[in-house]
């Protein structure tokens, strides 16, 4: 009897596991489109729009107000200045897929690997994204539409976690505008440094140990060196990196589910940043320059992401297989 137990409530355990998974796949049968509050009354601007994000009259709809981007980036603007808009499914694997069309205007202030660093520190790590715009725009409202996007599906994310991916997107739009044109920097080095910092605390998390401001400074100087940012990003600039780290370790990111899936996500998205044009020309100025930037995928450390993910799984699958003996 006392063996039958144990079964029901390993079964009952594992239910629970793959039922949350089947219900947030459900919810996203149908994508989600969140326009900016600038296009509302303009319907001939918003249906151009429509057509760059492949939406179609089965996606929800809402837009994004300049109430909507004080709640969760902290910044008011005023509605009809509001136009980068977004489509949006969220998945449950496959990792974090950003496209941005610009055809019709350019997202001038952030590029595609910084909106995918400050998704991931909100938690985002699974969907397909789908960013344009009618003109050239700064892409603010477009953040802003996708954290409106889970608030239409009933799954808000804490305000929090916004509030940290903006002042990481802030951090390393700031910090690009400081440095640009300066030898030996690229967006692309400082989204990949940001990236591997987030892994290794995590890493060091899930092995049980506390961190500190100080293990944070050691990693963040360790990772701007093996992207060859050492010489180039100044002490201000450094210390601004590891309040944000420190912030996202506080919001609670960096433990249980959605740090397995960061890990996860985050090699795919270191995969992407090296295998593109201008991280690949940043990486042959550094050379020029007498400098390296480490292949941190195949690294020691690198490779350890998978341990780390294999290990949280096998961890879920023997306490199951527990239940039975």
């Amino acid at each position: 009897m006392k063996k039958l137990l144990y079964v029901l409530m390993a079964v009952f355990t594992l239910s629970l596991f793959t039922n949350n998974k089947t219900e947030a796949a459900a919810v996203w049968d149908e994508a989600v489109t969140i326009y900016g509050a600038g296009l509302e009354y303009d319907e001939e601007t918003r249906n151009s729009v429509a057509k760059l994000l492949n939406a179609t009259d089965k996606d929800k709809t809402d837009y994004v107000y300049g109430q909507d981007t004080e709640r969760y980036i902290g910044v008011r603007y005023d509605d009809t200045i509001l136009f980068s808009s977004i489509r949006i499914i969220e998945k449950t694997s496959g990792g974090l897929n950003i496209n941005i069309n610009e055809t019709q205007g350019e997202i001038t202030q952030i590029s595609k690997e910084t909106y995918q660093n400050a998704l991931l520190t909100a938690g985002i790590t699974d969907a397909d994204v789908t960013i344009a715009a009618p003109h050239d725009v700064t892409g603010e409202s477009a953040l802003t539409g996708i954290y409106k996007a889970y608030e239409v599906q009933g799954e808000p994310i804490p305000e929090d976690r916004t509030r940290n991916a903006q002042d990481e997107l802030h951090t390393i739009t700031d910090i690009t505008d400081e440095n640009a044109n300066k030898e030996g920097y690229s967006q692309e080095q400082l989204n990949k440094a940001i990236t591997e910092i987030k892994i290794t605390v995590i890493n060091i998390i899930n092995e049980g140990t506390d961190i500190t401001e100080d293990d944070v400074r050691k990693i963040v100087d360790e990772k701007l060196a093996e992207n060859g940012l050492e010489d180039v990003v100044t002490e201000d600039q450094k210390n601004r990196i590891i309040i944000l780290i420190m912030n996202i370790k506080d919001s609670g990111v960096f433990t249980g589910e959605t740090a397995e899936k960061i890990l996860d996500s985050g090699k795919s998205f270191i995969g992407d940043i090296t295998s593109s044009d201008a991280y690949k020309d940043a990486k042959e100025k550094a050379k020029e320059l007498g400098k390296d930037i480490k292949d941190y995928a195949n690294s020691e450390e690198g490779q350890g992401i998978w341990n780390s993910i294999k290990s949280f799984f096998q961890k879920i699958v023997d306490a199951i297989v527990g239940l039975f003996k």
